[in-house]
This record gives C-alpha cells, structure tokens and sequence, in this order.
C-alpha cells in the first residue's frame, strides 16, 4: 500500500473507532450485557470499514500505474477484505438468509423470558434449530446439484453459494436504499418549515400519548394476572419466578394494581396462562420485558418531541433577557434563537438540496445501468471517474457517493420501528435484541451494497479488484440476469412508494399502521398541544429535567385509573370532543 494510503486509512480507522464507540454508548440500554456491546462494536467496525476500503481497491486497479505497486497494494487489501468478509460471516451472515451464526443466536438469548442461562441457550437454540436443519440442507443439496448438472468444482461452487447470498443481500439494499434516497430529503426539507415541525411535534404527542396509554392498559392487565397467579400459587416453586417478573413492575404501579385486586378472583386469568408452567412463566417474563422497553421507549421520545417543540415555541422569548444572570449565558441563549429562528431552516435546506441532488444522482446511474447496458457513455458517473486521471482524486470521488449510499441503506435499518421487537432510540434505549439485530442487518447489506455501488460505476470493465477476488463476482451468481433487470427497477419502485408515502397508506388501510415508517396524522395539533404542555407541568412538579430520562422512568410512579372508569370517562368525553383524552394516565 502507498504510504498515504497507510496513512489516511489510520486516521480514517481512527476516527470511525470513536465513532462506532459513541453510536453504541448513546443508543445501548444502560443494562445491556458487556459482551453483547462489545460483539456490536466489533461487527459494526467491520462493517462500516468497507467504505474507507473499498475505494482505495478500485482506485488501484484502475488508476495505479505502477504495476509492481498495484499487486503490492491488491495484496494488502485482499487481507483486509478477507478479514472483514469471514469477520461478518462468522459473527453474523446467513447464508441464503438461512444458515445463521454468532448474532443471531445472540439477538435471541437476549430476548429470551428464561430464568437461567441454560434456559436462554435452550431457547435460542430450539428457534433456530429448524433454520439450521432447512439452510443445511438447501446449501447441500445446491452444491451437489451444481457439481453434477454443470460440472463445477468446489472453488466454483463456493463461488457460485457466495453470489447467491449476496444476490438476497441485494434485495434487501435495495429496500433499504429505495426508502433513504428519499426519506433523506424530505427529512431536512419538511425540517426548514418551523410551523410544520412543530405541528409534527403536536401530532407525535397524540399518537405517543396513545401508545403510552395502551401499553399502560396492557402493564395493568399483566399486572393483576401476575398478582392473581401469585396468590393462587404463593405456596408453590412457581412464586419465585412471578417475583422476579413483578420486580421489573415499578412498586407504586403494583400498589394501585393491589388495592383493586379484591373484585377478581382466580377465574379472571386468562386460559392461556393455565396450567402454569415454566414455559408458561417466560413468556410472560419476556412480554413484561418488551412492555416496560416500550414505555421506556415512549417516555423518552415524547421528552424528546417536547424539548424540540419547546424550541419552535420561543419565538416570544427572543427579548427576554432577565431570565439569565451572566453576559456568557445571555449570548449562549441569543445564539440559539439566532439558530434555531434564522439560520437553521437555511442549513436544512442546503442540505435537502444536496441529498436531494445525490439521490437524483444515484438513482439515474442505478437506472442507466439497466437502460442502456452497453453504452457506458451514458453514465456520468463513469464518465467522471473515466475523465480523473489522479489516483487521490479518484478514492475522493469514489468514497462520498460510496458513503451517501451507506449513509441512506443503514438509515433505513435505524429507522425500523417494530413494537415489542426492534427499535433503535438514543439516549440509551435501545436493547440488546435489537442491537444484534442491527449488528446482523448491517452486515447483510455491506457486502452486497459494494456489488451494487461497483455495478454503477462501470469503470472495472475486465479489471480484477482484490474484492472480486476474495468475495467472489457477482457474475457467478444464478440471478445475475434477473439482478440486472429486476433491481434498478424494485428500487425506482420503492423510490416511488417512498415519494407519495404510498406503503404508509397501505400499511395503515389494512391495519398495520404500527409498522408505518411515518407515523403522521392530522387534526390533532390541539390534543398535542395539551399533551406536552401537560407533560412540561408534570415535569415542573417533580423538578425533573430533560436529560434524565432513564432515571425518570426507573423511579416511574404510574397511577392509573380503573380501566372501567377510565373507559367510561373516555366514552362520555369521545361524545363531546370527537377525540379521546388520556387525562393522568401516566403521571412522571
């Protein structure tokens, strides 16, 4: 390797490594496992190394003139990429989505309601044991057929299973790429107009104050069914298992539970938790630990909708200099209103703008690629690149379309919202479930996102790259025709979808409004508006700040009413307001 080759991708190293350190210090739960932080660290440090590689691999081989530099570097590389590439296969790749390994034994131990390690191994073994059984015996019976019908041998077939998986790789990149292409753009240009964010926030509040109530209604459910297994088994081996589930139940919330507990009796559990077993006690361990994440997760996103609303709410504010006792705080405090009032709606322009143009960019190169598969002239990025003639130039031009594009795919895994299932939030609320998910995904995606970033550059031509080399051309796979075809045109498609929020409508038509990817409704401005204002009240009445959210939520006192009376209250109100009000159903 040229020795500024050696030398930017330390400082690049570098810099990813304290990277990578803090994604997984502000988005890993507080009581996520050590081991399970470090597994993360270092399959996202593999994963996300492929952007500084890969352009310094196309830049040699076609822009290093000097031969006996060329081999010398491809061999360097070919180190690395063979690092990286059984690095993520061994902590998590599934080879034709089925085979799987490290992570995703991992991602189900964590989510497991076992009492013991020998529970969680069990579990996670017995979920995967017939994933394990189908991929063996597809990926047999593959390479014997492939060994018989063409007469390939083992290097051939190893090649060919590689192009396989990286061909279901590509399916999921290109989902991924189609929504964050556009979401991207959108993102920062509806951030510019002040009046819509804070409109956004207003109907955040709405739909995050009816999740926190549903959640709270499902807790008080559990609740009483626990309490009533409890004394219905309070002899028996079964009592230490409920206690440690009704542990993870803050003490205020199960006093308010209790003191009701007299109108139910042992006919009020429900079937499915008889007979009572340890079985029967996991699930339940591992449906209040998705409940009470939930909250969690509600909580801090609702502080966050009203620390970001507060800030559109101060316009009035500007002159009120007297709150602040030093000249430092005083200018602090202009800057922000100069920020967020004048110059933040132009910063998010500009940067639509740009990603708008990038996307437009890519997009057009994706197609190009299918339309005129030929004529390479027609692809201004391979006119770009063809036109540079110096090596660092060339790893330049490489490396931001390359990162843009990585930037847009994992959006969409970070976005991913699934209750009860995967969710990726900051400020420490995220669980190890769903960090090894990420983990698994993000290395699902890489390799086949370098196949799909090589294919619209076209400027390999015959050129062997140490990646092809090592990983093995996407040309071997069986799909390669369909990929051509089919790909570009699945994401114009999702692009599309994306656009017009097309999937979201569908998605809520049919009664899936839960895994929308925005969540967005309308009237509803009034209802948030008291909502977070309410929100800031509670929180002046606990002296509380924003920045304290877990602990806010560990030392939660939760002091809801009868379910019954509650309905009753919402039935009468629904008649006159037309909406439902969730009035002291969560008080924090």
């Amino acid at each position: 390797m040229l020795t500024e080759d050696v030398v930017f991708y330390s400082i690049a190293t570098t810099i990813l490594f304290i990277y990578v350190v803090y994604l997984i210090w502000e988005y890993s739960a507080k009581d996520v496992p050590l081991y399970i932080k470090i597994l993360t660290f270092i399959s996202w440090m593999l994963t996300f190394s492929i952007v500084l590689v890969l352009p310094i691999d196309i830049a040699n081989s076609t822009k290093q003139l000097n031969e006996e530099q060329q081999q010398e570097t491809m061999g360097n590389i070919k180190i690395l990429w063979r690092i990286m590439y059984w690095g993520n296969f061994f902590l998590a790749w599934q080879n034709l989505y089925l085979y799987r390994l490290v992570l995703p034994f991992f991602q189900d131990y964590e989510s497991s309601g076992d009492f013991d390690i020998r529970g969680k191994i069990r579990y996670s073994l017995k979920k995967n044991l017939t994933i394990y059984g189908v991929g063996t015996v597809i990926i047999v019976g593959l390479a014997i057929y492939l060994l018989i019908k063409d007469n390939f041998d083992s290097a051939h077939v190893e090649g060919v299973l590689i192009g396989v998986s990286n061909f279901f790789g590509l399916l999921l990149v290109v989902i991924l790429l189609g929504q964050g292409l556009v979401a991207i753009p959108k993102l920062y240009y509806r951030e510019h107009k002040e009046e819509e964010v804070l409109e956004q926030c207003y109907q955040q509040a709405v739909l995050l104050d009816e999740q926190r109530t549903e959640k709270t209604y499902e807790l008080e459910d559990i609740c009483r069914t626990l309490q009533l297994l409890q004394n219905e088994y309070s002899d028996s081996e079964f009592s230490r298992y409920l206690m440690i589930i009704l542990q993870r139940i803050p003490q205020e919330f199960q006093k308010t539970i209790r003191q009701t507990l007299q109108k139910y009796n042992a006919s009020n559990i429900p079937d499915k938790y008889k007979p009572l077993n340890l079985e029967v006690l996991a699930s339940i361990h591992k449906y209040v630990k998705c409940l009470m994440f939930d909250l969690q997760r509600i909580q801090t996103k609702l502080n966050i909708v009203n620390q970001k609303a507060l800030k559109f709410e101060r316009k009035d504010l500007a002159d009120d200099e007297t709150q602040f006792e030093t000249k430092w705080s005083k200018m602090i405090y202009k800057i922000s209103i100069i920020w967020n009032l004048k110059l933040r709606k132009y910063y998010c322009v500009i940067l639509a703008i740009t990603y708008a143009l990038l996307s437009l960019f890519i997009l057009f190169c994706e197609m190009i690629t299918f339309v005129a598969k030929t004529n390479k002239n027609l692809n201004p990025y391979y006119l770009l690149l063809s036109s540079i003639n110096r090596y660092y130039l060339t790893e330049l031009v490489l490396l931001l379309p390359l990162l843009y594009m990585m930037f847009c795919t994992y959006y969409g895994l970070f976005a991913m919202k699934i209750s009860g299932l995967i969710s990726f939030n900051k400020h420490h609320h995220t669980d190890a479930a769903s960090l090894m998910f990420g983990s698994i995904n993000f290395a699902r995606v890489s390799f086949p996102l370098c196949f799909n970033f090589i294919q619209i550059t076209e400027i390999l031509e015959d050129q062997a790259t140490s990646f092809s080399e090592t990983v093995g051309n996407l040309a071997e796979s069986l799909f390669v025709q369909s990929y051509k075809t089919i790909l570009p045109l699945m994401l114009l498609i999702m692009c599309f979808f994306n656009l017009f929020n097309i999937g979201d409508k569908l998605m809520r038509t049919i009664g899936l409004g839960q895994y929308a990817q925005q969540e967005r409704i309308s009237g509803m401005s009034l209802e948030g508006k008291k909502i977070i204002e309410k929100e800031r009240e509670q929180r002046k009445k606990n002296n509380l700040n924003e920045s304290n959210s877990q602990i806010v939520f560990q030392e939660l006192q939760i002091m809801p009413k009868s379910k019954i009376q509650d309905e009753e209250e919402t039935q009468r109100k629904n008649s006159n307001q037309g909406i439902r009000n969730f009035d002291q159903i969560l008080s924090i």
